[in-house]
């Protein structure tokens, strides 16, 4: 699987690069193929993008509830992974060939507010998809708080909305929408009046069982207003990683609704998808060759470079296998030629005592001790050597 990269204004922290390369060695430049060119409205160029692409429509519309998700979603790379991910698996259901993307128009940010609180007994509008408290309110006294937010978590962390773009001959126009339903993998919540901060893990198949039921009451609701009454729609279960995770959650099903007004329970597709931290004990434990790869390469670098420390690394995984790797090198460098004679070295380790399959690809970030982009390496399926960006 070729690991490509995405253009898209909201997604901006995912490009590679915006400096020049340099050759030790490098292949023929790349040509950019370019989409649709219009005055007013249309697409960007088709820039290649990881797993996929989509173009997106432009001038460009920020979402309704534009950063709604990013203050539900503490993690940066929690966010990208859902957004990238939901682009990912919004692919079956709407091609790129035919669509193109746009950030969702539809669900304003009172929506989304509204629809990840707890029920309560309002009969007008959208109804929240969380389930009320134990005691079947929606509110609970204090002292009774605790105990009402233990027995009833908050399932559905956030909502996102993703939107799929046919052309005709006046424009663009909505042709579907990708909804990505975030579950909590654990449940954090404070006590009244700056009390202690409680964190309880949730049951999985719980959880599971909730999103699914979530997904179903979202569409049902959402097939009553007229702007989707005839749109596609596809839905997608997120699980959050735990507070404090090195590593991204993942999606673990999906499902194409189509014109349907529920999910129908054959419609759900189970999504094998994991991410690793190298060095890292699980991954020592449940990916054990890939994690001494990683190991190996550390150490060859260490015997030649004194001043390395160490490095840290994210494996992509679906259905077991592992599909990509990006790997972080922080590094003190006291000159330039001794960045280009470790960037050499990295490279020619990449080429010749590689131990991963080469049809994965992996990203290297080198970077300064102060956190400073140095270099960025790229090795991917059909590259001839690896590319180099400083």
């Amino acid at each position: 699987m070729k690991w490509k990269q995405m253009l898209i204004p909201a997604l901006a922290a995912t490009v590679f690069l915006g400096g020049c390369s340099m050759k030790i060695p490098m292949g023929e430049e790349e040509v950019t193929p370019t989409g649709e060119e219009t005055a007013a409205e249309g697409v960007t160029q088709a820039i290649q993008a990881r797993d996929s692409y989509y173009q997106m429509v432009i001038p460009f519309k920020p979402a309704a509830a534009r950063g709604l998700a990013q203050r539900q979603v503490s993690s940066s790379l929690e966010l990208e992974e859902v957004e990238l991910g939901l682009m990912r698996h919004s692919t079956g259901a709407f091609d790129p060939e035919k669509y193109a993307y746009q950030e969702g128009q539809l669900l304003t940010s009172e929506d989304v507010s509204r629809l990840l609180g707890r029920k309560d007994k309002t009969s007008e509008g959208l109804v929240p998809l969380n389930p009320a408290y134990a005691n079947g309110t929606a509110e609970v006294a204090e002292d009774q708080f605790v105990e009402g937010n233990k027995k009833s978590p908050l399932y559905l962390a956030s909502l996102v909305e993703q939107n799929y773009m046919t052309k005709t001959d006046s424009g663009y126009q909505l042709g579907g929408v990708s909804f990505a339903l975030i579950l909590n993998q654990e449940y954090v919540f404070q006590a009244p009046n700056f009390g202690p901060t409680y964190t309880e893990k949730l049951d999985e198949k719980k959880v599971i069982a909730e999103g699914e039921r979530m997904a179903n009451e979202l569409v049902a609701q959402l097939r009553k207003r007229e702007d989707f009454k005839d749109l596609d729609i596809n839905v997608a279960l997120y699980m959050k990683a735990p507070q404090g995770s090195p590593t991204p959650g993942n999606y673990i099903k999906s499902a194409f609704v189509g014109s349907a007004n529920e999910v129908a329970a054959n419609d759900w597709t189970a999504i094998d998808e994991t991410y690793y931290y190298f060095p890292s004990a699980t991954a020592t434990t449940e990916v054990r060759d890939d994690a001494q790869k990683f190991s190996l390469f550390s150490d060859r670098i260490a015997d030649v470079f004194p001043d390395f420390s160490g490095m840290i690394g994210k494996g992509f995984y679906q259905n077991g296998e592992l599909s990509r790797i990006e790997i972080d090198i922080p590094i003190q460098f006291y000159s330039r030629a001794e960045l280009v004679g470790f960037t050499q070295h990295v490279v020619g380790l990449l080429e010749n005592r590689w131990e991963y399959n080469r049809n994965v690809p992996v990203r290297i970030n080198v970077t300064s001790l102060g956190g400073q982009q140095e270099v960025t390496i790229v090795f991917e399926e059909g590259m001839d050597s690896p590319r180099v960006y400083f």
